[in-house]
């Protein structure tokens, strides 16, 4: 079966920025739901990591841990998983992953576990512990899904490495403009200057928009949680369908191989 061309970087940018949707909504969910552990944000759960070890605090440690366990576990399965599709020259290996994902947060969706005020009462239950891995490593299945757009790196589930790339981009246009309008610099005004400072601004703006979509997406996230409890998920999980379908088709993962690949020692 003949399997029509990689998606290109217009494509990957628009399935990122829905993606990273997601991975607000996703993450907003689970922090509601789980009490104060992020499914997809390791940065605030390492925080709690360290408090919880501050205050001798051992019964709440094991909750982060096992989100940041979970999520390690599910990038490094899914990175395994495209590495072993691309040396069978399975292309759309992202239709994979994304499923995956997809029946995860069906299983998490279909949870009933005892409920009040939207959040899980037994919080050392064996139940409740694997929800929250379940959750976590689906997010670390997206992340390691699509991180590489051109040479760009841009994560799906976590935005504080995307607000600083943004940040700088947007510093370093700044500065061009200014040598611009005062003619320090002439020859920052040629060509290349100028498609170099193009290029930190269209990054800027792009990645502005990674950060917009992962607040809408938990703000979105919060509203459909209020409403719906956990089946509020099924919402993520019919636009993952969708680009499950759409990367059978133009197969979205096979750069993230590649760079895999050329990053690997020897």
């Amino acid at each position: 079966m003949t399997v029509e061309r990689e998606l290109g970087n217009t494509g990957k940018k628009t399935t990122t920025l829905v993606l990273t949707a997601l991975g607000g909504f996703v993450d907003a969910v689970g922090y509601i739901a789980l009490y104060q552990v992020f499914t997809a944000n390791m940065s605030g759960n390492s925080v709690h990591v360290g408090m919880y070890l501050g205050q001798a605090d051992l019964i709440n440690l094991i909750r982060p841990v096992c989100a940041i366990g979970a999520y390690a576990v599910g990038v490094i399965s899914t990175r395994i998983v495209m590495e072993i599709g691309a040396r069978a020259n399975f292309r759309p290996i992202a239709t994979c992953t994304l499923a995956a994902e997809a029946l995860l947060l069906v299983v998490f969706a279909r949870a009933t576990p005892a409920m009040h005020l939207g959040q899980i009462v037994d919080m050392q239950s064996p139940g409740y512990f694997a929800l929250v891995a379940i959750l976590a490593f689906a997010m670390g299945v997206q992340t390691a899904t699509l991180t590489h757009i051109g040479p760009l790196t841009v994560y799906t589930t976590f935005v504080t490495g995307t607000l600083t790339k943004a940040s700088e981009s947007f510093a370093r246009f700044l500065f061009w403009l200014w040598d611009r309008l005062r003619a320090a610099h002439p020859s920052t005004s040629g060509l290349l200057g100028s498609a170099v400072q193009q290029r930190d601004a269209q990054d800027a703006l792009f990645l502005s928009g990674v950060w917009c979509c992962y607040v809408a997406g938990a703000a979105l996230g919060t509203a459909a949680k209020g409403r719906w409890e956990l089946r509020a998920l099924y919402l993520p999980v019919g636009v993952l369908m969708v680009f499950v379908m759409l990367d059978f088709f133009r197969p979205m993962g096979v750069e993230e191989v590649q760079h895999q690949r050329d990053s690997s020692p020897g």
